[in-house]
């Protein structure tokens, strides 16, 4: 990611770049204590696992900020993010892979803006979707 991409050069059915974020335990504490979520399941392995779950999970909005992040990356340098949403399917661990993809789904102009569509996933390590999303953002044009 990183090049300039300019609507006339985007196609429907285009992949996005993968992309992979490590997310570390630090991470997980830190996002707990600037989003005030203090659900023991992203920090305390022992509780993590008295609900079924193999460890600390990786926070399901978290993952939606590596959405947007992923998208801003793809767009920029001269685009930017219209809108987002995901949800969340499956766990992401701390730790490991979690490999971000995308697929242009959409495009149109609509109010001199230049908007491109994109569906997202999110995989585990073992290639689980983990979350899966849509996005829209704006590029540049070269006319």
């Amino acid at each position: 990611m990183g090049k300039q991409v300019f609507y006339e050069d985007i196609s429907v059915g285009d992949d996005l770049p993968d992309t992979v974020k490590v997310p570390t335990r630090a991470q997980l504490f830190m996002y707990s204590a600037i989003t005030w979520n203090i659900h023991r399941i992203h920090y305390d392995d022992a509780y993590a696992k008295t609900e079924g779950h193999p460890m600390v999970l990786v926070h399901g909005p978290l993952q939606g900020a590596f959405f947007g992040q992923y998208m801003t990356d793809w767009a920029a340098p001269g685009g930017r993010l219209k809108k987002i949403s995901y949800s969340n399917r499956g766990i992401a661990l701390p730790d490991e892979p979690y490999i971000i993809k995308g697929e242009v789904t959409g495009k149109r102009i609509e109010d001199g803006m230049h908007l491109v569509d994109c569906y997202l996933r999110g995989e585990n390590k073992d290639g689980e979707i983990a979350a899966m999303g849509s996005a829209t953002v704006i590029v540049p044009s070269k006319g």
